[in-house]
């Protein structure tokens, strides 16, 4: 079995998909390095494929793996999430455009594509400071401090639930135009402190990888 790592051949004693992985990450993580993508005689895996105890248990001619830092991975997830959070606040005024003119089912689509993105930008956001080992609470910019950014979508979202359960339309889109552009101009101002920071870091690190 051939491996690479970032291209680089390993001797690495190992007889299956899984074995390979295991110890290239190994040896990543020592060299300060995250196995961020792994490609089996050229085809990538999904991580739903990296969690099949099947697949890994494979043999192969070729395991390939690509390696970031910490910090140039955690710059392009907040680099993204702040890109979703622009298509969130888009589909938050199309949703409550549509349903003023009296079109539901479109509004509640647009809806649901802004609730999903929020979903992802907050999950990005706590996972992300999570690998960096960065407290929620220590993470505050211009002001804005991101614990309280949580508590306040939170209860946001809450609102726009109940005015949604109550078919509430006229409450529902006060939600979507008042309320929830507030903590996007929050989010906002923490998803670019963030995404600065980290990649200060990684320019730091002389990390050349996206």
């Amino acid at each position: 079995m051939r491996i690479l790592l970032d291209e680089n051949p390993c001797e690495i004693p190992a007889g299956t998909v899984g074995e390979a992985i295991a110890i290239a990450a190994e040896a990543a993580e020592k060299a300060g390095r995250l196995v961020v993508e792994v490609r089996v005689d050229g085809a990538m895996l999904t991580d739903e494929e990296l969690q099949t105890t099947t697949r890994l248990q494979d043999a192969a001619e070729e395991v390939q793996m690509l390696t970031t830092t910490m910090e140039a991975l955690l710059r392009d997830t907040f680099l993204q999430a702040a890109e979703t959070l622009t298509a969130a606040e888009r589909e938050q005024r199309l949703a409550a455009e549509a349903m003023q003119g009296g079109r539901a089912a479109e509004g509640m689509a647009s809806l649901m594509q802004s609730l999903e993105g929020w979903s992802g930008i907050r999950d990005a956001v706590v996972q992300g400071l999570s690998l960096a080992e960065i407290p929620t609470e220590d993470v505050e910019f211009d002001g804005v401090r991101l614990a309280d950014a949580i508590v306040d979508l939170q209860k946001r979202l809450g609102r726009l639930k109940d005015a949604m359960v109550a078919e509430d339309v006229s409450a529902t889109c006060d939600c979507l135009l008042y309320e929830l552009p507030e903590s996007t101009t929050a989010w906002r101002t923490l998803l670019d402190g963030l995404h600065h920071r980290f990649e200060a870091a990684s320019e730091d690190a002389g990390d050349s990888n996206s």
